[in-house]
């Protein structure tokens, strides 16, 4: 007899997956697809246009091209057009890169290596990776803006290219029909998603930490003029 416990846990699973092809997150990967093809599409055409011209201008001032010259560029622009096309994207970064890549790239590259990861994660898994690509998107700029030698950089270096690939990877290794098994109280899903959201959380402090730095120094810098221009007093010299 069937477990009825273990049939709806595997409905509502699919129900979650489902429902998350629809999340922004979800939406914003195929936009990025959809562009990235409308991109090589665009240059596949003007690969072709460039191929006609020189055909034309060689057929015009060198020698005339013939049937055969015709022939050949015609599959010339084919040749051109369809591999410009199938031109495979570029590789998702791999954690090795995202530890030597430099500090304002690594919150983009963290999010495309954890968008890859995600079909193989379980769906509340999935609702927290998106949750932490949501947090990497708004980091960036401030990354962009502070010492790589700071302790907040290191920390955000060591959480998003060891720590979370590390999780991530090691979840990945357990074979499949052993991940919703009860192990000590737990089980590998669960240590899954206990584990993003302390990286989830982590990451938010983080966050917090550099605007606090920023705010900080924006104070300081504005009390440094207030007595530069105006003196203790509160009067323009």
């Amino acid at each position: 007899m069937v477990d009825s416990r273990v049939t709806m846990d595997r409905a509502e699973e699919v129900l979650e997956r489902i429902r998350s092809r629809t999340t922004p997150r979800a939406i914003k990967a195929h936009r990025r697809r959809v562009v990235g093809f409308f991109r090589r599409l665009k240059y596949a055409f003007f690969a072709v246009l460039g191929v006609a011209l020189a055909g034309g201008l060689i057929g015009s001032f060198v020698t005339p091209l013939g049937i055969w010259g015709f022939f050949l560029m015609l599959v010339a622009m084919a040749i051109v057009f369809f591999g410009i096309l199938g031109w495979p994207q570029a590789p998702e970064p791999t954690p090795q890169q995202m530890a030597k890549s430099e500090l304002p790239l690594l919150p983009s590259q963290t999010e495309r290596w954890l968008e890859a990861q995600r079909p193989a994660l379980p769906a509340p898994a999935q609702r927290l990776a998106d949750a932490i690509g949501i947090k990497l998107e708004a980091i960036g700029p401030q990354l962009a803006q502070i010492d790589p030698r700071e302790p907040a950089a290191f920390e955000f270096r060591k959480l998003m290219a060891e720590e979370l690939p590390e999780l991530v990877e090691g979840y990945k290794r357990v074979p499949e029909g052993m991940r919703r098994a009860e192990r000590n109280g737990s089980s590998p899903d669960r240590q899954l998603v206990e584990g993003l959201q302390v990286v989830d959380e982590e990451l938010a402090r983080l966050s917090e930490q550099i605007v606090s730095g920023d705010l900080n120094k924006l104070a300081t810098q504005g009390r440094y003029l207030e007595l530069k221009y105006r003196g203790e007093d509160g009067e323009a010299r």
